[in-house]
């Protein structure tokens, strides 16, 4: 545990335990360690899951003999926050990916929603999406605060942005809904929510951005590409199809899965048709279709998204 500033309030917060999934970070992973230093909490557990780095993270880690380091083989991000969660000895759970950060002091507010509401399950607040240029600046990509885009709704872990990391959980609550799902690589964090909402979970918000989120070539899910992507939506259809093939899916979870399924597979379709796979494109079509004779309304949709995307690169470009 962290201990420093320790107010005469210390005893009455929680302890928090963030945990840090890693793999070769050695570029980003201190900023991620000195915004957990940068916090002015008093009881805080920082646990690093390295999956076998080899690039010099292990290096950097092993600098600060406050964290808590396990270093060994896993199977992705979600293995190695199991791992963490199981070794956790906070009340209340958070995550922070290696090349993220949080904002300054954030923890303190985070516990007071927590000890001013005992039976919420969780803590949720905002976040902002940025990128580094070359000279070290920073330009903000997205931001999300406002309540509607932070909600623990079922609209934002289908067709929003889940926000994992600024969500923060009573590690009690994992025993009640269980951990994360590792047969999902991408999208254990929307399976992980949607059975928390299903199972009732209560949250509290902070209206303000508690997260920064790095946006570059290497991020997991932050501008994904290419394959990785398609790879993406086989998860998201995976896990919407088992909402929209159940007999007991509530009406509310069915139109979001259905709309969430028809985006996903008229993206896929773009794609492949976009790399001349004619085969593969008309299968993601009848896949679409199966689950919504209104289909092809979510293909024009993506289609004028898509062009407008375009568009805009275009403009930049010149």
């Amino acid at each position: 545990m962290v201990k420093r500033k320790v107010a005469s309030e210390s005893l009455s917060l929680p302890s928090i335990s963030i945990i840090t999934p890693c793999l070769n970070r050695v570029e980003f992973i201190e900023t991620a360690i000195e915004s957990i230093l940068d916090q002015d909490y008093p009881q805080l557990e920082h646990i690093v899951v390295d999956g076998g780095s080899t690039d010099g993270t292990l290096d950097v880690l092993r600098r600060y003999e406050h964290v808590r380091l396990i270093s060994e083989p896993d199977e992705g991000v979600y293995d190695a926050l199991n791992k963490g969660i199981h070794m956790a000895r906070g009340e209340i759970i958070g995550h922070l990916n290696s090349d993220d950060l949080y904002e300054r002091d954030v923890l303190s507010e985070v516990a007071r929603c927590f000890v001013e509401n005992p039976d919420a399950d969780m803590v949720c607040g905002g976040a902002t999406v940025f990128e580094e240029d070359a000279g070290g600046g920073a330009t903000v990509v997205a931001k999300y605060s406002e309540r509607r885009d932070i909600a623990l709704s079922v609209r934002n872990m289908t067709l929003g942005v889940p926000l994992p990391n600024a969500r923060f959980v009573r590690k009690r609550f994992y025993d009640r809904v269980g951990i994360y799902d590792t047969r999902y690589r991408l999208a254990a964090d929307r399976d992980f929510f949607l059975r928390a909402i299903l199972a009732g979970a209560s949250a509290v918000y902070l209206d303000r951005p508690v997260y920064r989120y790095r946006c570059h070539y290497g991020s997991l899910t932050i501008g994904t590409r290419g394959h990785q992507r398609l790879d993406m939506v086989q998860e998201y259809l995976t896990l919407a199809e088992q909402y929209l093939n159940g007999a007991e899916t509530d009406k509310d979870l069915r139109r979001y899965c259905r709309r969430w399924h028809g985006r996903e597979t008229a993206f896929a379709a773009l794609v492949e048709l976009s790399r001349l796979r004619v085969g593969s494109a008309g299968r993601y079509i009848r896949r679409g279709w199966r689950h919504d004779l209104g289909w092809p309304l979510h293909l024009f949709t993506v289609l004028l998204t898509w062009l407008a995307r375009r568009s805009r690169g275009a403009i930049h470009r010149n």
